[in-house]
């Protein structure tokens, strides 16, 4: 992936800037169930959510000035496309999004079902559920997107560190071998954030639970991300944690998710958020924090410190608030 202004030129808090994607807002509407702005929604789908329909009724519907509108056309700055489904129960709003998740396929917007279920709520995972949708389409529909992350690093003796980093498969659908740090995974249903981390951490790096649950949780980064189109506008959560491991540990393949693993340098790492192109763009984000709380990056190093802070803990776009 290229950026558009040269990696040779662009400062850090360009290049983290560039990963912002409400630039895009005005293309979408908001997306609403239950009087909550939930996500956001490109108004090139408002056509095909129409047409979603669960037992002879229609799944979604567009208002504004709390008027259904029949037709799509000038469509004005407050229209939201509303989840309009009885009873307003989690069964029934998750079964209204799976005909949506249907019609995806069908129109080829998706390939198929990944199968994990992912949360919607208000964007924190101790929300309480409003419904779920499948991984796969949850990016149409702008809900939020929580990810763990886990930095396995390792203290030299001469007080540097270095990081392990997992280059993806080259079959995996988005990214194909991109670096992340260690282990990354996606958020599910049914499992707590630490309980989610280590296992992922198992099944990507193979390692041990007891080791995995010594890792300290450092905190969670936020943005505003979509696609290099402007598509799939969504807030993405990065939960993460540090591990401090001996020189003798090696991370394993072992779900066919990571093709290697390989340390990294602090030094590396931080030229690699600076100038290349090998980190999958978002975990940008994650690097580049990992290196400022190890004080490998600092206000004196780096001028833009406090603009990068900010950018990398975006608050979540709300498009629609409910005035009750």
């Amino acid at each position: 992936m290229s950026d558009s202004t040269s990696t040779e030129t662009a400062s850090l808090f360009h290049r983290i800037r560039m990963l912002d994607g409400t630039r895009y807002a005005t293309s979408y509407v908001g997306f609403i169930v239950g009087e909550k702005c939930v996500g956001q929604v490109h108004r090139t789908l408002l056509p095909l959510l129409l047409e979603c329909y669960l037992h002879n009724k229609p799944c979604f519907q567009l208002v504004s000035q709390n008027n259904i509108i029949d037709k799509i056309c000038n469509v004005a700055p407050d229209t939201r496309i509303v989840l309009d489904v009885e009873p307003s129960t989690q069964e029934a709003r998750s079964a209204a999004m799976d005909v949506a998740v249907q019609l995806f396929i069908d129109k080829g917007l998706i390939s198929k079902r990944h199968g994990e279920l992912f949360p919607i709520s208000m964007g924190s995972p101790a929300d309480h559920i409003i419904c779920v949708i499948d991984r796969n389409a949850a990016p149409f529909f702008g809900v939020t997107s929580v990810g763990v992350h886990l930095n396995c690093f390792v203290r030299q003796n001469d007080g540097n560190l270095s990081l392990w980093m997992a280059q993806r498969s080259s079959n995996k659908s988005t990214f194909p071998s991109y670096w992340d740090p260690t282990v990354a995974g996606g958020q599910p249903v049914g499992l707590t954030l630490m309980d989610n981390m280590i296992k992922e951490a198992k099944e990507e790096a193979g390692i041990d639970s007891t080791l995995a649950g010594k890792a300290r949780s450092v905190g969670c980064l936020s943005q505003m991300t979509c696609k290099s189109d402007g598509t799939c506008l969504k807030q993405s959560l990065y939960y993460c944690w540090d591990l401090e491991v001996d020189y003798g540990f090696v991370p394993c393949v072992t779900d066919g998710e990571v093709a290697l693993f390989e340390l990294w340098s602090a030094e590396k790492l931080e030229n690699e958020v600076r100038h290349g192109s090998r980190l999958r763009p978002a975990m940008r984000l994650v690097a580049a924090d990992f290196l400022m709380r190890h004080g490998f990056i600092t206000p004196d190093s780096e001028p833009d410190y406090a603009k990068i802070q900010n950018a990398i803990h975006k608050e979540r776009l709300l498009l629609w608030e409910s005035t009750k």
